[in-house]
C-alpha cells in the first residue's frame, strides 16, 4: 500500500522505518506546543526552543513534521516508542492516538512525563511511531437487548467488578 505525505516545515523531518519489515514508521519532534487556556479559549502556543523538560506528569505536543493522505479504509495508530517508555516513562496521552484517513493537518504527539523524575525532549528526536491499520466498514445496529454471553452484566476488568451498583 502507498500513502502520501507532505513535509510540514523545511526543517521536520520525515517518518522512516528503521528496518524494512518493521511494522512502525518513526516520527520526529519538530517543535513544541504548550496548552494554555486564556480568558477560557483554549490555545496551543509554539515555545521557540530546541529542546523542553517536562517535568512529571506534565504534558506537551510534538508535532511531527508532516501531514498524510492515508487512503480511505485505513487509519493510523500513533504508539509510544518502547524504549522511550521504559528508559524515560514517557507515553502518549491519548494512547494509541488515531489518524483518519481524511485529516490533512500536520500530525503531533501529545507526550506525557509518566516518569518521577524530570525528562528533557530534544527537537529531531524520535518521538513515537505509528502503524497504517486497515478499518473493518462497520455499521452500528440498535437493539433493545443485548444476546446472553458467559461473562454477562459482571465482570468489569479482570476485578468483576459489578457497574450496577
Amino acid at each position: 500500500m502507498k500513502f502520501l505525505v507532505k513535509k510540514w516545515a523545511e526543517d521536520a523531518k520525515l517518518p522512516e522505518k528503521s528496518h524494512h519489515d518493521d511494522a512502525g514508521f518513526d516520527c520526529f519532534v519538530r517543535c513544541f506546543k504548550k496548552p494554555l487556556v486564556k480568558n477560557g479559549k483554549k490555545e496551543l502556543i509554539e515555545l521557540d526552543v530546541d529542546e523542553y523538560t517536562l517535568k512529571p506528569l506534565e504534558r506537551i505536543g510534538c508535532p511531527l513534521g508532516f501531514g498524510t493522505a492515508i487512503p480511505v479504509g485505513f487509519y493510523a495508530a500513533v504508539a509510544p516508542r518502547s524504549g522511550n517508555a521504559l528508559w524515560k516513562g514517557l507515553s502518549i496521552v491519548n494512547t494509541p492516538g488515531t489518524i483518519d484517513a481524511g485529516y490533512r493537518n500536520e500530525w503531533m504527539a501529545i507526550i506525557v512525563n509518566l516518569s518521577n523524575e524530570e525528562v528533557t525532549i530534544k527537537k529531531h528526536e524520535k518521538i513515537c511511531q505509528f502503524i497504517i491499520r486497515k478499518l473493518p466498514e462497520t455499521e452500528m445496529i440498535v437493539v433493545k437487548d443485548l444476546p446472553d454471553s458467559d461473562r454477562g452484566l459482571g465482570g468489569f476488568g479482570s476485578t468483576g467488578v459489578d457497574l450496577k451498583k
